[in-house]
């Protein structure tokens, strides 16, 4: 017998002749049908127990003007029992029951219930595949929660290697942004102290997202040789394109199987001469700015050393700018080239690289503070529309001199004042 192909035919004594010859129609008729099939069970209305209900996919009542108290509880019952199908011979047609004739004969009524069998048995599939189901996303959801929890305590950590404060050297100013695209950035930066003149600027990027690439910028910001301590007590500090072509040898000596890459670009500035040095691994060009109450421009400090990670013997050519007064240094990873999609731009053409951070950039020479040029990017950025769904890292290091009337111009190495041209010397 096939699980829950029973059928109940209830006998009241008004109907129980009628109930008796259907039952005895319906197993002969069913004996010879292939399984699965219905059971056909005749069972007086006040034996019906609840184990019978348990096994059985239909109950078979007639209608009456005046059932038995056990027959009306019974089909007070079936009426919230979802699981088991009421079948009334005679009355008005009801939403719960199949309603057939009074006169309705054995071949019909063993139709009908083979049609029952079936359908139950198909639900009985879909509920066992359900509960599964139930239990398999139980298990999934537990998993996302146990990995969500671990990309929080992985952006936690990530978050520590940032700058907890920047330091405040000469009176330059210093700001700076780092938003990830998801929990842990391919991004991150750093603004050192070297020593009483010299602030040391870096951003690394690696290529690829996620957990491993976070873990890369991590390694690599620890790896970047900034200073170095001689035997009687002095130091050196490492200048920029020594610093890059040393840390790219360390990730060259470190590849696996799997090679990981990254751009970077790093600066040392020295506040008193208001020069910055700069080497860069394929990293976005550094930005010169003009002061705030001139009249806004900006030049680009070429890129010109190749990606970290790849070439062992790879060096990065340093370029040397000096700022004049109140002039500033922009630093900013790739994902500006996508911040600022067009509005009419489809979805795809809103990942593509475009022109417009230029502009964003450049606006922001109108910003005497570092502080307002960051927020006033990241109000461009919560207001452009789709930034919520940020496509790629977004990682920014402003940098402005003190005022003319803020500082006394400092002579630089030839013992001449500062030029504050716009010119990048290479």
């Amino acid at each position: 017998m096939h699980e829950r192909s029973r059928v109940i035919l209830v006998a009241t004594p008004e109907t129980a002749s009628r109930i008796r010859m259907l039952h005895a129609a319906c197993e002969a008729a069913c004996s010879s049908l292939p399984e699965p099939r219905p059971v056909p069970v005749l069972i007086e209305d006040d034996e019906v127990r609840e184990s019978d209900l348990a096994d059985a996919v239909a109950v078979v009542v007639m209608d009456e003007e005046e059932p038995p108290l056990t027959a009306r509880r019974l089909v007070s019952r079936l009426a919230f029992e979802a699981t088991v199908t009421m079948i009334r011979l005679g009355g008005r047609p009801r939403s719960d029951a199949i309603v057939l004739t009074e006169d309705t004969d054995a071949a019909t009524l063993v139709a009908v219930l083979r049609t029952v069998v079936h359908d139950h048995l198909e639900i009985d599939r879909l509920q066992k595949e359900l509960a599964l189901t139930a239990r398999i996303a139980e298990g999934v959801q537990e998993e996302i929660g146990r990995v969500d929890e671990e990309l929080q305590m992985a952006a936690m950590v990530q978050r520590e290697f940032l700058p907890r404060e920047l330091p405040d050297v000469g009176g330059t100013r210093l700001a700076a942004m780092w938003r990830p695209a998801g929990y842990v950035s391919g991004d991150i930066y750093d603004v050192l102290r070297l020593d009483e003149d010299h602030l040391g600027l870096f951003i690394a990027d690696a290529v690829g997202h996620g957990v491993p690439a976070a873990l890369l910028t991590m390694v690599i910001c620890r790896s970047l040789p900034t200073r170095e301590i001689a035997a009687d007590g002095s130091h050196r500090l490492v200048p920029p394109g020594e610093a890059l072509a040393r840390l790219n040898r360390f990730m060259v000596s470190r590849q696996g199987r799997t090679a990981r890459f990254a751009t970077a670009v790093y600066a040392v500035y020295d506040t008193r001469t208001r020069t910055a040095r700069i080497a860069s691994a394929g990293h976005p060009a550094v930005m010169h700015l003009s002061a705030a109450d001139d009249e806004p421009r900006m030049q680009e400090i070429p890129s010109t050393g190749g990606l970290l990670g790849i070439f062992e013997d790879e060096t990065y050519e340093e370029h040397r700018v000096t700022l004049a007064p109140g002039e500033g240094l922009i630093m900013h990873s790739d994902g500006f080239e996508q911040a600022f999609p067009h509005d009419l731009a489809s979805h795809r053409q809103r990942r593509l690289p475009n022109e417009r951070y230029r502009e964003v950039i450049e606006s922001l020479a109108a910003h005497d503070e570092p502080e307002d040029m960051i927020r006033g990017v990241r109000t461009l950025l919560d207001d452009h529309g789709g930034s919520l769904h940020q496509p790629d890292d977004l990682t920014m290091v402003c940098l402005r001199t003190a005022a003319a009337s803020m500082e006394s111009l400092a002579p630089d190495a030839t013992g001449h004042a500062a030029s504050g041209d716009l010119r990048a010397a290479g």
